[in-house]
C-alpha cells in the first residue's frame, strides 16, 4: 500500500516527536497536550462515528451537544495518553511516580501474597502502557498477554483500507514495541501455549489481559454498556481453571497531574467463569460510566473494524450476519462452537 498523509503524521508523532521529549521537562509535554484539537479537527468522519457509539451507549442521558463535547474530551484524553507513552523508555523508578499513580496497590500486594497468581483485567481505555511501566519499575513480576506486531498479511490484504502494510507503518510499530521492550516485563502473544500462562500464575506472576480485545478463538455474547458485546471468555476461564485471583483494573488520565491506575476488589473462589466475568465487568462498567472519555478511541477503533471478522465488539453495528455464529441459538445447531455460551446464563 502507498504511504498516506495519515501515515506521515503518525510517523512524525510516534518516531519523530519521541526524540524531542523528556520526562525531565514536563512543561513541554503539557504544552504539546493542547495539540489534540488538530487531530480532532482533521477527523470529522471519525468524530461522527464516535458520537454514534456514545449515543448507542449513553442514549438520551446526553444531548447532541453533550455527545459532541464528550467526543472532544475523548480526543483530548487519547492525545494525552499517547504523549505520555512517548516517554515510556525514559521512565524509571525515580521518576515514575510523577507520571502515574496507583490507587489500591494494597489490593495487589495482598493478592500476590496468596501465592496463586493474579490476573489483571482491564479495558482498552486510558494509559495502559503507563500502568505496565509503573508495575515494572515497582519490581512486580508482570506478564503482558496481547497481540503484537502488524495485522497478519492475509487480513491486511483483505482489508487494505484499514490494515495494509507499508514501510512507515512497519517503522511505527517497530518503534513502539522497542520502547515497550525497554520495560522489565514479559510479553506473551496469543500464539503462546495456554500452559505458559498457567506456569506464570503458578509461580506467582501477574498476568495482564484486556478483556475487550478482538483476537481470540471463541466469543461469548455479553451485556456490556447497555449493548450486546462479543467478548472472549479466555480471561475468566483462565481464572476459574487456575484459581488465580482476578483484579479488575482501570486506567484514566486527568487533565492535569499523573495518570491514574485504579485497582478494584479481588475476585476469587468462583468455579463458574461466567460469575467471574459478571463481577469484573460490573466493576469496569462503573469506572467507564465515571470516565467515558477514556473509552472513546477504542469504541471508534472497533466500530471502524466491525466488518473485518465475525466478532465485532458490539453486534448492533455488525454489517452482516456472521456474528450469529456466536449467538446461543446458532451454537446449538452448529457443531464446533463450544465457546459460544451466554455469559448471563
Amino acid at each position: 500500500m502507498s504511504i498516506t498523509a495519515s501515515d506521515l503524521a503518525r510517523w512524525a508523532f510516534w518516531v519523530g516527536l519521541r526524540k524531542g521529549l523528556s520526562p525531565d521537562h514536563p512543561g513541554v509535554v503539557r504544552a504539546l497536550a493542547k495539540g489534540w484539537r488538530l487531530q480532532w479537527m482533521a477527523c470529522p468522519a471519525d468524530r461522527a462515528l464516535m458520537a454514534d457509539e456514545y449515543k448507542r451507549w449513553l442514549g438520551d442521558t446526553l444531548t447532541t451537544r453533550g455527545h459532541n463535547r464528550l467526543v472532544a474530551e475523548a480526543y483530548r484524553s487519547a492525545w494525552r495518553v499517547h504523549l505520555d507513552e512517548l516517554l515510556l523508555s525514559q521512565l524509571n523508578p525515580e521518576n515514575i511516580d510523577a507520571w502515574v499513580k496507583i490507587r489500591g496497590e494494597h489490593r495487589l500486594k495482598a493478592a500476590l501474597d496468596q501465592g496463586v497468581g493474579v490476573i489483571l483485567v482491564y479495558p482498552h481505555a486510558g494509559p495502559v502502557m503507563l500502568m505496565i511501566a509503573a508495575l515494572a519499575h515497582k519490581k512486580y513480576p508482570y506478564v503482558q498477554y496481547a497481540a503484537r506486531g502488524l495485522a497478519p498479511k492475509d487480513m491486511a490484504q483483505t482489508h487494505p483500507e484499514l490494515l495494509a502494510h507499508n514501510p512507515l507503518r512497519a517503522a511505527i510499530r517497530k518503534s513502539r514495541e522497542a520502547h515497550e521492550d525497554s520495560l522489565n516485563v514479559e510479553y506473551l502473544t496469543l500464539d503462546a501455549p495456554v500452559r505458559t500462562l498457567h506456569r506464570r500464575l503458578q509461580s506467582g506472576h501477574i498476568v495482564g489481559i484486556a478483556f475487550d480485545g478482538r483476537i481470540g478463538s471463541g466469543w461469548a455474547p455479553t451485556p456490556f454498556l447497555g449493548r450486546t458485546a462479543l467478548l472472549s471468555p479466555g480471561p475468566w476461564k483462565l481464572a476459574a481453571s487456575t484459581k488465580a485471583i482476578v483484579l479488575p483494573v482501570f486506567c484514566h488520565g486527568p487533565k492535569t497531574g499523573p495518570a491514574i491506575v485504579e485497582i478494584g476488589s479481588s475476585i476469587q473462589g468462583h468455579q463458574d467463569w461466567k460469575e467471574v466475568a459478571t463481577l469484573a465487568i460490573r466493576q469496569q462498567t462503573a469506572w467507564l460510566r465515571r470516565h467515558p472519555e477514556s473509552y472513546g478511541l477504542w469504541l471508534l477503533h472497533t466500530r471502524k473494524r466491525a466488518g473485518i471478522d465475525d466478532h465485532p465488539l458490539f453486534i448492533d453495528v455488525a454489517p452482516d450476519e456472521r456474528y450469529r455464529a456466536w449467538m446461543p441459538d446458532e451454537a446449538k445447531r452448529t457443531p464446533g462452537l463450544s465457546e459460544a455460551v451466554n455469559m448471563t446464563g
